[in-house]
């Protein structure tokens, strides 16, 4: 059963069950008020035959005493249409009727017998010649004896009451019937009118299903009410649909064209190592490409893990600018068979709450994207600086830059702008980038990228800082801004190069 029909007989029932449950209360609630009205006469009447009747003890030798009733004419008190008896002899077998209106006359049985002697007043419903009648029977006690004296029966047709009352009742059936009706049609309608939009999306994911086209998009021109927003919300999530499955196209398009450049080349060396026998550099073709394979496997590894959050980082307190100074220390170690300036242009103590191994790994990675699209005679620049709660993390190069169209897409998995104009020959695997963003996320940062095509490019990293804390004074590594010169306990580095400090 379809939404919309369930919404239409839960509405019709709804309906139809405070109709019966209102039809049933005013159906009571009149009858009641009737049937008080014909009680109050009834009560009334019975009043004034038994104010305006007096009674008199006759005493006879050798007999019970016996009560003698003067009453009025009946007909003068009763209402038109009640019906009045008088009756004595109550204790007797066989009750005496003293005097009756005369519209009971020939009738000599009680109104209700069952109800004659009775001490309380009792009013019933019975049936006289197919007539329901209402009955008030009261008892007058003789004064002091304490017992049944007489009883002035009076009753009243309740025909009349009982014909409107079923007039009544067919009248709110068959409103009911039509109100319950009409609902449903209005139900249906309104469903209609309400889940149309619903239906478009139906249609639209089915389409999306059945054509593969997520570009497909639920057009919404009402007020942004519930349905509004489910609108929107389709076409965000189409939005982030079509970008992963775009992203997952490329992955594995990407992965595909990674693997199979080494898979090739050590095929091809293999091939003329059976051939021709293995010598120096073929094995050192196949390691170069097996090291590249295992790094690109560990990269995407690590993605993996970080993407469906088994990947963790144990965090602690780590002095930033300690790991800068490795960091400097191992990129030159990385351009010796470059000719490129590497330097320190700013060193300041920030301590920040983080992982020692990846804060290092992201810096490393963006140190060698530095190296690897930057020309020789160019110049690579470190700084580590605090601006309030935040420290700045920068690595500028003077390399060949990155064009405007790529800047939106550099930190996507084996994305590469221009691999081929990387100066080591190798443009990498694509994955640097997108592992460096994943640490400063992690660390609750952010990292931003600027650059200018042939001027160069300035990554930023962001990261929270703690408190800042006062530098020892025996600190080899000095806390104040540096320009151009490395800090005094790295200049072993440019003992054992003296170039190393401007040309490496």
């Amino acid at each position: 059963m379809t939404i919309r029909k369930k919404l239409t007989l839960l509405y019709s029932a709804l309906l139809a069950g405070f109709i019966i449950v209102f039809g049933v209360v005013i159906f009571g609630v009149i009858r009641s008020a009737w049937i008080e009205t014909v009680d109050r006469t009834l009560w009334e009447t019975t009043e004034q035959v038994i104010n305006n009747s007096r009674a008199y003890p006759v005493r006879q030798f050798g007999s019970p005493v016996s009560i003698l009733i003067d009453l009025p004419e009946l007909d003068i008190f009763r209402a038109s249409g009640v019906l009045v008896q008088v009756w004595t002899d109550l204790s007797s077998s066989t009750p005496r009727l003293v005097s009756a209106s005369e519209n009971l006359a020939g009738y000599r049985q009680p109104l209700d017998p069952h109800t004659l002697g009775t001490r309380a007043s009792v009013y019933t419903n019975i049936s006289i010649d197919g007539i329901e009648v209402r009955v008030l029977t009261r008892t007058v006690i003789a004064s002091g004896q304490n017992l049944p004296l007489w009883n002035v029966q009076v009753a009243a047709s309740l025909q009349t009451i009982n014909a409107a009352t079923e007039k009544l009742s067919i009248f709110m059936l068959i409103g009911g019937v039509m109100a319950v009706v009409s609902s449903f049609g209005m139900g249906m309608w309104l469903s209609n009118q309400t889940l149309r939009p619903i239906e478009q999306i139906i249609q639209a994911a089915d389409s999306i299903s059945t054509a593969k086209d997520l570009g497909n998009r639920l057009p919404w021109s009402g007020p942004m009410d519930e349905l509004g927003r489910l609108a929107s919300v389709f076409n965000r999530m189409m939005d982030r649909v079509e970008h992963l499955f775009g992203v997952q196209q490329r992955f594995v398009a990407d992965v595909s064209h990674e693997l199979r450049t080494p898979l090739t080349t050590i095929r091809g060396n293999l091939d003329l190592a059976e051939k021709y026998g293995m010598d120096a550099a073929m094995m050192e073709a196949i390691a170069g490409e097996t090291d590249r394979m295992t790094r690109m496997v560990k990269d995407l590894l690590l993605l993996a893990r970080a993407d469906y959050g088994g990947m963790t980082l144990d965090r602690s307190e780590i002095d930033l600018d300690t790991i800068l100074a490795d960091v400097y220390q191992q990129a030159l170690i990385l351009a010796k068979d470059r000719v490129l300036r590497i330097q320190l242009a700013q060193l300041e103590p920030v301590r920040i709450l983080g992982n020692t191994d990846r804060i290092k790994q992201l810096l490393l990675n963006l140190v060698s994207n530095a190296i690897n699209f930057t020309p020789d005679g160019g110049q690579i620049t470190l700084r580590l600086y605090r601006s309030g709660q935040q420290a700045h993390l920068q690595v500028e190069d003077t390399g060949i830059g990155i064009a405007p169209e790529h800047l939106g897409h550099i930190f996507d998995r084996f994305y590469q702008a221009e691999p081929s104009r990387a100066k080591n020959g190798s443009g990498g695997t694509g994955l640097g980038l997108s592992i460096a963003r994943w640490i400063a996320e992690a660390h609750e940062g952010s990292i931003e990228v600027q650059s200018v095509v042939e001027q160069g490019t300035v990554f930023t990293v962001r990261l929270p800082a703690l408190a800042p804390c006062q530098p020892d004074d025996d600190d080899d590594l000095p806390g104040s801004h540096h320009t151009g010169q490395p800090p005094s306990g790295l200049r072993f580095m440019r003992r054992r190069r003296p170039a190393a400090e401007q040309i490496t």
